[in-house]
Formats: structure tokens, sequence, C-alpha cells
């Protein structure tokens, strides 16, 4: 009887927070990008401090058909339809707080895999050592692997020093220009120096792997990557192309990282929004007699994540069709 109880509670709990009002996110992110592993069950968890809260989350998401199918890559809003406004006290004689004396916080841009979203470099990326084998020896490395790298004294390496495993590719071609942009960099992961054993040796374990790992991967000393962004509009028109993206595709979708031709020097700063453009095109006006600018179609937005002098870093959170190499971009202001 007492189980039968206990158990009655809890759905009743449980059909309570289900057809309530969902609170605000603990930590203020308003948009997550699913992971592997994920379900609503496990984000409502996370995020709203109870995992009952699925129902609800799915209620404000109609673009997830089924509850039960979430997929790494997709753009999930944790945005309530009727956010919790603070209480506001107020002395005797002051005016009415109402709801537009109230400045909402700004939206954040959660990016849960932080990190490996690479970039474009102006130049070749400056390494300081390389991953020469493993133990036992691999072909294909990845997290928790021991490895031996020909970082050492002569480099200033001590226990416990940590490294950004990388990869460049060849130089990327503008899409439109035809003008060089850069060279694409892959973050692969990260490793930590367990033993420095001479002027140019040391055993390292590898401590996170974005993508597989091969022998004669640079290193350098560990970069600092963002896992979010405060959303915020730009502060000047700035237009731009899409030169590439991080999958090495032709077509890319909500989800995925690309890669503009705009960045520091445009005033483009992490958090800024693109809206993404089909290229314009000419027509043929038979009244005009002439051939007439047709402008690009709208097809999705881009949240900036990391920002070099010329180029920046960014995903894609919303696409109504299919984005490529050469979309127009435009600053939201």
């Amino acid at each position: 009887m007492y189980v039968r109880t206990i158990i009655a509670i809890l759905l009743f709990t449980g059909v309570a927070l289900a057809q309530g009002s969902l609170p605000p996110p603990k930590d203020g992110t308003t948009i997550y990008v699913v992971k592997p592993g994920d379900s609503l069950w496990r984000i409502s968890g996370k995020f709203f401090g109870n995992p009952l809260f699925w129902p609800r989350l799915w209620e404000i998401n109609p673009n997830i058909d089924n509850p039960n199918r979430i997929y790494p890559g997709d753009v999930i809003s944790l945005k309530p339809e009727q956010p919790v406004l603070p209480v506001v006290k107020v002395e005797p004689k002051a005016h009415k707080v109402t709801f537009d004396d109230i400045e909402p916080p700004p939206p954040v841009f959660y990016y849960s895999r932080g990190g490996s979203e690479g970039f474009i470099s102006s130049g070749q990326w400056e390494h300081m050592g390389t991953i020469l084998t493993s133990e036992p020896p691999k072909i294909l490395l990845g997290t928790g692997d021991i490895v031996y790298t020909n970082i050492g004294t002569k480099n200033g390496a001590s226990t416990g020093d940590r490294y950004t495993i990388f990869r460049t590719s060849k130089p990327i071609t503008h899409p439109i220009s035809g003008n060089r942009v850069g060279y694409k960099v892959a973050v692969l992961g990260e490793l930590e120096i367990i033993e420095v054993l001479g002027k140019r040796k040391s055993t390292a374990v590898i401590t996170e792997a974005y993508q597989e790992i091969m022998r004669g991967a640079r290193v350098r000393p560990e970069e600092t990557f963002v896992k979010e962004v405060v959303m915020k509009k730009g502060v000047q028109r700035v237009d731009g192309f899409i030169v590439d993206n991080k999958n090495n595709v032709e077509l890319s979708g909500s989800g995925d990282v690309v890669y503009l031709d705009v960045g520091k020097r445009n005033s483009v700063v992490p958090g800024n929004v693109f809206s993404i453009y089909t290229s314009p095109r000419k027509s043929w006006d038979p009244d005009a007699g002439k051939n007439v600018v047709i402008p690009g179609a709208l097809v999705g937005k881009i949240v900036v994540l990391e920002v070099g002098d010329t180029t920046s870093t960014g995903v894609i959170i919303e696409s109504s069709r299919q984005v490529q190499k050469g979309n127009f971009v435009s600053l939201d202001i």
C-alpha cells in the first residue's frame, strides 16, 4: 500500500509538471544543440531541474515529430512561452512596475561540442610539436590513448601541461572571388603531458578526442574555445559569404559549423547573428528589355562562436533549405 501511494504521488507530480508552465532555464540558455545520448527527459533535467518537464519542452518545439527521436545536431528552443518575471519591490510613491520596465536577459546560445568547431587561419597555424606514435602502436587514436610526442624540456614542457591537437588543411579558396582565404584548422582534441623524457620527448594521454586522431597530428599549447555565447545584434551593416564548412561537404543544415569571410576588421563579435540568403541572380525582364537582379531568398540563420581578424566560425541555428558555400550572409542589426 505504501509503495502504491508513492507511485501515485510521483505520477500526480509528473502530470502536474507536464501541464504547468515551463520555468526559465536555470543558466539562461535559450537555444541548445543536441549531442549524442541526449533525450528530452535528460535536457529537461539539466536546464529546468526536473526531467518531468519534458512534455512541455516537446510542446514548445513543434519541429520535433517524435519525442523519442532527437538526434545530434538538432536545435532545440528552451525559451518558455510565459517567462517567470522577478518580483520587484517598490517604495511607497514609486511608479508602478510593469512588464515594460523589466528588460529581459539576452538569449544565450550553448554549443555542446565547443572546441571542436575549428576555424580558418590566415596563415599556417604554428605548432610546438607532433604526436610521434602511441602505446600500443595504433593508426587511429582516441580519448584515453597514451602517445609519445617530440615536446620536451627544450619547449619548457612540464608534467600536467595541456595541449591542443590539430590538423591544418590545404589553402581555402573563396567560392565567389577565387582569392585565397586562409587555411582551415581542424581541432582534433586535447592531450596532457604525463612525463617529460628529455629535450624532445614526452609521454602524454589524449584527454579529449573530437575527431579521429592519427600519428603525425600537430600540437600546440592549449587553446580555449567557447561553449556558449550571448546572442547580440551588430552595430553596423556587414555583408559577406560562407566560404567553407567544417565537415567538407557540399550542403549544410541546422547544427552544422560554417566559416564566414568577415571578422574583427568588420566589427564582428561572438554572439552576432547573420541571416543566410541564396545568392542574388540576374533574370531577363522582357518588358524592360534587360537583365534585372533578383534578390536572394532568406534560408537560415548563423550565430557566431569564434572571430578572427578576417574570418569567423559560426553554427547554423535555423535553415529552411540546405546551405552551401557561396551563400550570401548579412549581419542582423
